[in-house]
């Protein structure tokens, strides 16, 4: 159904903010698994499958937070029950994400430092960078910190 994987998913998850647990992970392989936009019910009898402690709740939850970060699509049609499928979002611009305008800096000074060395420029997927951003994300939640957003802009102000 999509090129992305799991992994892409979870990632992209990740960049929007989205916090992404082990039932939520479930009901976005159902979603992903799905060739056809299914309601809350079927998207949690496969979720279930894979964490079989998902709920209903966190079903409706989720794809909610889903649909505000344009990443599913619902279709409603009274009398019937809303059904969500995964839309292919636009390929995201990496270098507008806050967090990984901090990492480019910590980049750029660990090269001013001698400590790691700028590559010639090539055009890098968004996606892997998505990907990439995620993991420094959760290595980040791993330690204790959190990237934020308001760094970036107290960085750039005292340039």
């Amino acid at each position: 159904m999509n090129a992305r994987t799991a992994i892409d998913w979870s990632a992209l998850c990740i960049t929007h903010g989205l916090v992404m647990t082990a039932p939520r992970r479930a009901i976005l392989a159902a979603l992903i698994e799905s060739d056809r936009a299914d309601d809350a019910v079927a998207l949690l009898q496969a979720a279930c499958t894979h964490h079989p402690s998902t709920r209903i709740g966190t079903v409706y939850r989720f794809l909610r937070e889903l649909e505000r970060a344009g990443l599913v699509r619902a279709e409603a049609r009274p009398p019937r029950r809303t059904r969500w499928q995964l839309c292919e979002p636009s390929a995201l611009d990496p270098a507008s994400a806050p967090e990984l305008r901090q990492v480019q800096d910590f980049l750029r000074e660990l090269d001013r430092l001698g400590l790691a060395e700028t590559l010639p420029k090539t055009s890098t997927p968004a996606l892997r960078a998505e990907a990439g951003l995620a993991l420094l994300t959760l290595i980040a939640e791993r330690l204790g910190y959190r990237l934020s957003p308001n760094a970036t802009n107290s960085l750039e102000g005292s340039s």
